[in-house]
């Protein structure tokens, strides 16, 4: 950005049209000019494709929900949290509350936060590509990370991938300076942000095996060996205290998490594929083949993609920790190889001395170009809808409805979809949680502590008619011994009478069975889902 308010500054300057004409024959003053005016496009596109619908219609689901509620705890309460679960986003749950204590918008403050981020990443990835490459190829590679759907999805995201991904990115920026310039700042630049990364989500620290292939990849095992393998030691050291707390708290949460599917191998295999495709094309062009020892584009952006994700692919056949999001980073390696690729397409297109191949090249460039940007731009608008996630919270509100001076009972099935009310309780007016024990910000959790089963039983039956907000038919159920009560007294004692399906769940009304015959919602043969 300074470099840019300079140019513009010094362009500014220029009073005629001679010096403008001198200005562009300052061979230095030109170059300074182009790579800011590069650097200033990619930051304008990358903020207008991250704010773009930012606000996804009014919509946010449980994760975000989980950030914003946690954020506007205070530093005792989030503390406290962080003793029980989710020390893994202590850093970033921190940095949360000090957004939202300056600036508070929902979750959209947060989601500017990853918008911004994700600038910043592509700035990282733009400055490796030209730092290995030339300007051009750098801004494609910014550029092209930008674009992934993969990025775009997680720069509208109240969550921390993508400022892990930023912290990676420029570690990356300072490693391969590292390899360049014998210089200690550029060692140390690298553990700092290694550390950052790190504390905010541990398996950024992955990234290192991806380095360590690099540092193989360019024979490069003497002195920068040694310095790289001082500085990852120390790295992993600053970070292993959230690894020990986390692990301990990794049965409770990741339990969701199954081994990696079809779909998670296809999604990493895809990627994979083409960027080694990419860098065999590559190596092929005398203009990307580097000389011996030296760092290249495929060097650094082939390992940055599949070792990180592929090693906690691995893994998790034995210990499902996987999740494409947690490796988000990966994503700018491809860019780095993608880059490179339509750089050379681009100088292949204007080399051809052939005016009619020319201009067939042309035209099939402009239509392969408006091709993609028609793909991936339904996929942006597609990942803009409230449909693309999980669930919906504002689709529960306004769905519970409460007498005058009463509390409306309600039960959540499982516990953990409490995290529905936890952003905007007030909109669903007043609740009796009938199995809550303890609130989350008391108790230290993310949703509650709830009552033993046999309270939660006889909360339960005091009461004709129950609204339960609960996950859709099919869905795999919680076996402690809360949830089983919660089902068995609904089962014995209530009947379903109306389901309201709304995005990610089912609001459910359950009248008490010795009352059913002469409630309306259960009259015998009436759908309950009309």
């Amino acid at each position: 950005m300074r470099a840019t308010m300079v140019a513009a500054v010094r362009l500014l300057s220029l009073r005629t049209a001679d010096d403008l004409l001198s200005a562009w024959h300052d061979p230095v003053r030109v170059q300074r000019w182009y790579r800011s005016s590069l650097t200033a496009l990619l930051s304008l596109l990358a903020l207008v494709m991250g704010l773009w619908k930012l606000d996804r219609d009014g919509a946010s689901w449980r994760d975000e929900t989980v950030s914003y509620a946690v954020g506007k705890r205070s530093l005792g309460e989030l503390w406290h949290l962080l003793h029980h679960i989710d020390a893994v986003h202590g850093l970033y749950y921190a940095f949360a509350h000090v957004v939202l204590s300056v600036w508070d918008d929902g979750v959209i403050s947060l989601r500017v936060v990853s918008v911004l981020a994700t600038v910043i990443a592509a700035l990282g990835v733009n400055a490796i590509g030209r730092r290995l490459a030339d300007e051009a190829t750098g801004f494609l590679s910014g550029f092209a990370f930008v674009c992934i759907p993969q990025v775009q999805f997680y720069a509208q995201e109240a969550r921390s991938y993508a400022l892990v991904a930023a912290a990676v990115v420029w570690a990356t920026w300072f490693f391969v300076r590292a390899l360049q310039e014998e210089r200690p700042v550029w060692w140390a630049g690298y553990g700092l942000l290694l550390v950052l990364a790190g504390w905010l989500h541990e398996f950024a620290l992955l990234v290192l095996l991806a380095h360590a292939v690099t540092l193989w990849r360019g024979g490069r095992h003497g002195t920068h060996g040694r310095r790289w393998l001082a500085v990852s030691l120390a790295a992993v050291a600053a970070v292993s205290p959230l690894a020990v707390i986390s692990a301990g708290q990794a049965a409770a949460q990741l339990d969701w998490l199954a081994p990696p599917g079809l779909n998670d191998w296809f999604g990493y295999a895809l990627p994979a594929a083409v960027a080694i495709t990419l860098a065999r094309l590559l190596r092929r062009h005398r203009g990307q083949r580097a000389a011996a020892r030296t760092v290249s584009m495929s060097a650094v952006g082939l390992p940055l993609l599949i070792v990180p994700a592929g090693f906690l692919l691995t893994v998790s056949l034995v210990h499902p920790w996987y999740v494409d999001r947690y490796v988000l980073y990966g994503m700018a390696g491809l860019a780095l190889l993608v880059g490179p690729a339509l750089r050379y397409g681009l100088a292949s297109l204007t080399a051809e001395p052939d005016p009619r191949r020319r201009h067939r090249r042309l035209k099939t460039t402009i239509a392969g170009g408006l091709a993609a940007t028609c793909a991936l731009t339904a996929l942006y608008w597609q990942d803009r809808l409230p449909s693309s996630r999980t669930d919906t919270v504002e689709s529960y509100w306004g769905l519970t409805a409460t007498a005058p001076g009463q509390k409306e009972p309600v039960l959540f099935q499982p516990a953990r979809r409490r995290v529905w009310i936890l952003a905007r309780p007030t909109v669903f007016g007043p609740l009796d949680d009938i199995a809550l024990q303890q609130s989350p910000q008391t108790s230290g959790t993310l949703y509650g502590i709830e009552a033993a089963p046999h309270v939660i039983r006889h909360r339960m039956l005091q009461h004709p008619q129950l609204t339960v907000l609960r996950d859709r038919p099919g869905q795999p159920l919680d076996h402690t011994p809360a949830e089983n009560t919660k089902r068995a007294v609904l089962r014995t004692y209530f009947q379903l009478c109306w389901a309201v399906p709304v995005a990610g769940g089912e609001v459910t009304t359950y009248i008490r069975r010795d009352l059913a015959p002469t409630n309306p919602l259960c009259a015998p043969g009436r759908d309950i889902y009309s």
